[in-house]
């Protein structure tokens, strides 16, 4: 059974055919569809490489059964108006070719292949992977902020008439995205390889050794690009605590231009205190780097479930995150703010920096709750709901065949 994926991903490729990621959706993330679906058609944006371009700092996305059809945006006005009709030829084709569609939400492309799959009896199911509003209203510009109410309820319209949903929120998503009348599964799209109690005692030893160190560190992961990830807000709260709490410094990993953040942190008075790590390979790199972050943060205008603070928690690092999205089903109330608010977020640095009886009750308690989101456990439950999926599309098409066997006879 071939299915077909698709989603605004942007990847990237070159004159060799091979595809790219800039870390969210290397292979590995086709190979868990692969252990129930034969093949894979990905549907996303695309960037082509310059011949000389070294694709350091990007996974590679390519590999056995999986095949890539790049379309291009349809996320401004123009590209809606003068290259609809080519997406919804290409889009038509290679979803007639394939036995089921899976649409990942909220995105443009998403959206098209759910309307033709619709539109030609074929099976869908949609992964809810964030909110259509938050993601766009807190964008940045005003296109944003104007279509943010229209792609809302074009994406609630489309999830609640899916067969099959998929949630990475226990709650959050289901609320604003129900699926009524669906087979509904819960299951985050980040998996981590479960750690060794050996990471939480590295960890423990690092709190307690906070005194005999020069700086208190800071880390958040996010991309540069847009304002999604609350960077801002980080560095406004770093500016109100400087000098009420120990030297620190502010680690930002993340792909994107660094110019806009240092011109802010200028502004700030934090030019000496932030830096930019830029782009590490998925895995061992980034939990070594988050093994040296003393408290991670995720102030984000919009998430899903962030797999950067479920990373951070499998390292013990104490966090605090806004209530974007999932991030309140992560961590404790108390380690939480309204996205936005760098005043709160100070008054937490303040409150907590100096707290190491806080640091090693956040610690112990993120350390055992990212356990539930160990590769295993995932696994068992996506395979499942996806063999469902399959087993529902096998059925579907056959009853399809039938119907349209029977209509061919009455018609002799």
């Amino acid at each position: 059974m071939n299915v077909l994926w698709a989603h605004d991903h942007t990847f990237y490729y070159n004159e060799s055919g091979k595809f790219y990621s800039g870390g969210k959706l290397p292979y590995k993330v086709w190979q868990r569809y692969l252990s129930v679906f034969d093949t894979m058609t990905v549907v996303g944006r695309g960037r082509k490489l310059p011949a000389d371009a070294d694709p350091a700092g990007k996974t590679l996305s390519s590999g056995p059964n999986v095949d890539f059809l790049v379309m291009p945006s349809l996320s401004n006005p123009i590209n809606k108006l003068t290259k609809k009709g080519y997406v919804d030829r290409m889009l038509t084709d290679a979803i007639l070719q394939s036995d089921a569609v899976i649409a990942r939400m909220p995105s443009e492309l998403g959206s098209e292949v759910i309307r033709i799959a619709r539109r030609y009896g074929k099976p869908f199911a949609v992964e809810v992977v964030a909110c259509a509003w938050d993601g766009l209203w807190n964008y940045g510009n005003l296109q944003g902020k104007l279509y943010a109410p229209f792609a809302f309820h074009k994406t609630k319209s489309l999830v609640a008439k899916a067969p099959f949903a998929m949630y990475v929120t226990d709650s959050f998503l289901q609320q604003r995205y129900p699926c009524p009348n669906g087979q509904v599964g819960v299951c985050s799209n980040v998996e981590i390889t479960e750690s060794g109690e050996e990471v939480l005692e590295r960890r423990l030893k690092r709190i307690h050794s906070l005194d005999q160190r020069e700086k208190l560190v800071f880390g958040l992961i996010g991309s540069l690009n847009g304002s999604t990830k609350g960077i801002d807000v980080a560095m406004k709260a770093l500016a109100r605590v400087k000098g009420k709490i120990p030297p620190f410094e502010f680690r930002i990993l993340g792909d994107g231009s660094q110019e806009r953040w240092m011109k802010l942190a200028k502004e700030l008075s934090l030019t000496d205190s932030v830096r930019f790590d830029g782009v590490l390979p998925s895995g061992n790199a980034v939990l070594d780097w988050l093994d040296e972050v003393d408290l991670y943060i995720q102030p984000s205008f919009q998430e899903g479930l962030p797999r950067a603070t479920i990373e951070a928690m499998s390292r013990g690092c104490p966090a605090i995150g806004s209530t974007a999205g999932g991030i309140p089903e992560l961590l404790e109330k108390a380690c939480l703010h309204k996205p936005g608010n760098d005043r709160l977020l100070a008054q937490q640095m303040a409150a907590y920096a100096n707290n190491r009886k806080w640091m090693i009750r956040q610690a112990e308690r993120n350390f055992a709750r990212s356990a539930d989101y160990s590769k295993i456990k995932l696994d068992d439950r996506r395979e499942r709901f996806w063999q469902s999926f399959r087993e529902y599309s096998e059925g579907f098409v056959e009853a399809r065949t039938n119907e349209l066997e029977s209509e061919g006879r009455g018609m002799a």
